[in-house]
This record gives C-alpha cells, sequence and structure tokens, in this order.
C-alpha cells in the first residue's frame, strides 16, 4: 500500500480554503478590482460578490458565464489591459444546485427503476425491519454507489493509512505553497491535519477489526476518496457498530446487497428514524446524518419521487 499525501491534502485544502479563503481567488479578486469589476473585499472568498465580477468580466470579454476563479481566468486577467465598462449587465445568476446534476440524469434514474423492480421483495423486507420505505433506499443507494454500481477505485486501507501518516503538516506544506499559511492560520492547520490524522487512525484500526472479523483481505477493499466501504459506503467505526449480517451466513458483508441494506437500515434506525415516508422532515434530518448536505439529501429524496412515480405501487 503505497502511501500518499493527496487524500489528506484534498481534505485539508477543501478545510483551509473554507476558513481562510484561497488565494487563487484572492489574486483573481485582486485583478478584478484593479480593473474596476469587483466592488467588494479582497477576502480569497468566492463569495456572490466575487461571483458576480467574474460574470461581469467573462460577459464584457465574450466568455461562457461561469462565475468560477480557475487558474485559466486569472492567467487571462493578468493580461487584461481593458477596465470594465461603466454599466455591465448581465443575467441573474443561476441558483446554486438543489440536487447533484450527475445523479439525476436519464441514465441514473433509469439504474434506479432497475434496481428498484428487480430488488422489491428485498426492499420491502427492510422496510418491515427498519421502516425505511423502498423508494428511499434506492436513492440513497443510487446517490452513494450508483446501486452497487461504483463501489470506489482507491483500496480504504491505503486512502486511511496515508491520512493517518498525516499528522506532521509538513508532509502536506507543499500542496499550499500558494496559500503560504503563516501565523494563526498555520497554528490551525498543524491542529486541524492531527485531528484528521488522529480519525483516520481510528477508522484504519476500524477497517483491520473489520475485515478480520468478515474474513475478508483489509488490502483489498474499495473505499471512497475518505475511506467508505461498501454498497451503502460505511466508513469502518459505523460498519463495525450498525453492521448486519442480514443474509445470516455468520459475516457481516458490506458488499452484499442484503448485509449492506439491512446495515443501512440500522444505521437509519439507530440515528432517530421512526417515520413513514410522509413524515418527509424526519426523513432529512435522518438522512441528514448519513452525509451532512442538503443537496445529498434532496437528491436521495428527488430519485425516491421519480421511482415511485415510474413503478406502480
Amino acid at each position: 500500500a503505497a502511501f500518499t499525501t493527496e487524500p489528506m491534502v484534498d481534505k485539508m485544502e477543501d478545510l483551509f480554503h473554507k476558513k481562510f479563503g484561497s488565494a487563487l481567488v484572492r489574486d483573481v479578486q485582486h485583478r478584478l478590482k484593479t480593473l474596476g469589476y469587483l466592488e467588494g473585499k479582497v477576502d480569497g472568498v468566492a463569495g456572490p460578490g466575487t461571483r458576480l465580477a467574474i460574470r461581469r468580466y467573462e460577459h464584457v470579454s465574450g466568455l461562457p458565464l461561469t462565475g468560477k476563479a480557475t487558474e485559466t481566468l486569472l492567467t487571462r486577467l493578468r493580461t487584461e489591459k481593458r477596465h470594465a465598462p461603466p454599466q455591465v449587465t448581465v443575467p441573474p445568476e443561476p441558483e446554486g444546485p438543489t440536487v447533484y446534476r450527475s445523479i439525476v440524469t436519464p441514465e441514473r434514474l433509469a439504474e434506479a427503476v432497475v434496481f428498484y423492480k428487480t430488488n422489491l421483495p428485498l426492499l420491502r423486507r427492510i422496510e418491515a425491519e427498519y421502516g425505511v420505505p423502498p423508494p428511499v433506499t434506492t436513492g440513497l443507494l443510487t446517490v452513494e454507489t450508483r446501486v452497487g454500481l461504483f463501489l470506489g477505485e482507491t483500496p480504504a486501507f491505503r486512502t486511511l493509512a496515508s491520512m493517518a501518516l498525516c499528522e506532521d503538516v509538513s508532509l502536506i506544506l507543499p500542496a499550499f505553497k500558494r496559500d503560504n499559511p503563516q501565523g494563526p492560520a498555520l497554528v490551525w492547520l498543524r491542529a486541524k491535519t492531527q485531528e484528521k490524522a488522529l480519525w483516520a487512525y481510528r477508522e484504519l484500526k476500524a477497517l483491520i477489526a473489520y475485515a478480520r472479523n468478515a474474513r475478508m483481505d483489509p488490502l483489498s477493499l474499495p473505499g471512497s476518496i475518505y475511506g467508505a466501504i461498501g454498497i451503502a459506503q460505511f466508513m469502518p467505526s459505523s460498519a463495525l457498530k450498525f453492521g448486519v449480517d442480514g443474509n445470516r451466513d455468520g459475516v457481516v458483508d458490506l458488499f452484499t446487497l442484503e448485509d449492506a441494506l439491512h446495515s443501512m437500515g440500522n444505521f437509519l434506525k439507530g440515528h432517530g428514524w421512526r417515520g413513514t415516508a410522509q413524515d418527509r422532515a424526519l426523513l432529512r434530518r435522518v438522512l441528514y446524518r448519513y452525509n451532512p448536505s442538503v443537496v445529498y439529501v434532496n437528491t436521495i429524496l428527488h430519485v425516491a419521487d421519480h421511482v415511485q412515480a415510474q413503478v406502480p405501487q
């Protein structure tokens, strides 16, 4: 299992830029302000004002309206000599995505419908035991792994072990050369990196324990970008806590559909699910515990609604 800093760099860049802003965004803002497009402050945060300024520049320059700060945009801005016209009117910025566009495509939705039809008897057994409506179960698996068709490309062991070994922030600092964290920002980055490394170490130990219990090679288990495993994408600690031997073969195998669905139902029930399909507010809160993202929850329910509309009840 070859060491790589990539997963820790990805995680810490995301967290760092949310808290302290991005040097790339800051450089773009500086040029936009110099050229007269940006009215707000230069703070490294790609907020509404910055996105509007980028869209204004893109409109004047005949570029597609993206509102995104990119290296390509910055390169162009650095050589731009023309200042903003007195009045620049652009179409309103589209509202943020309410669902994952990559999931609600005809192809992905068709996969969900086929899965639902094929596995309806099992889905109804899950509903009888845990109360999770079959369309919701289908929606969750569609979002997580394309109903089991995509389980990740990198071994979870490699991801978690690499993150655990990144406790020393100096290992990932080369990736922050442009941001150049100093003072409180560096102190924060060092502490947060240690925190995430310890989290990954705990998950790594849980992965080894899970693999031992399931009589699997821990190096062979594919995982998500941060080490979640199986058809329902459980972090290893959740696999140990909520995993269920659904097919009663003596092991909890989250790579088999029956065990994965029982475990998912057990997780949702363990996090407060006690309702019916009509209890949308409760359903949203419980699904949010699976992944704290409003767009994630919206997408699950969108898929569930689609499946329910397509398949006669």
